[in-house]
């Protein structure tokens, strides 16, 4: 009977940990990591090596920046820096 048991236990202790969802991060927060204990990079950085949880001032894209910043890369760079975003600003 015991040994009918481990199986039965062991399957649901993989079921349950695969159906586990993390929640969404918030803006300019990115996951960096394989593993679930590995901490999101902060708004302003990217993740530069996933295999080594390495984030790296900068931003590839918007989703590395706070709500109320952009992405600003120079010509022809993989990686910009996040700069406010002016809503009072009038562009013509």
């Amino acid at each position: 009977m015991r040994t009918r048991l481990w199986p039965a236990v062991l399957t649901v202790l993989a079921l349950g940990t695969s159906a586990c969802v993390m929640a969404p991060l918030q803006q300019g927060y990115t996951e960096c990591g394989e593993f679930m204990g590995d901490d999101p990079c902060q708004p302003g950085q990217y993740c530069a090596d996933a295999t080594f949880s390495s984030c790296v001032p900068g931003c590839t894209s918007d989703e590395n920046c706070a709500s109320n910043q952009e992405c600003v890369k120079e010509h022809r760079e993989q990686v910009g820096t996040c700069l406010n975003i002016c809503t009072s600003c009038a562009y013509d």
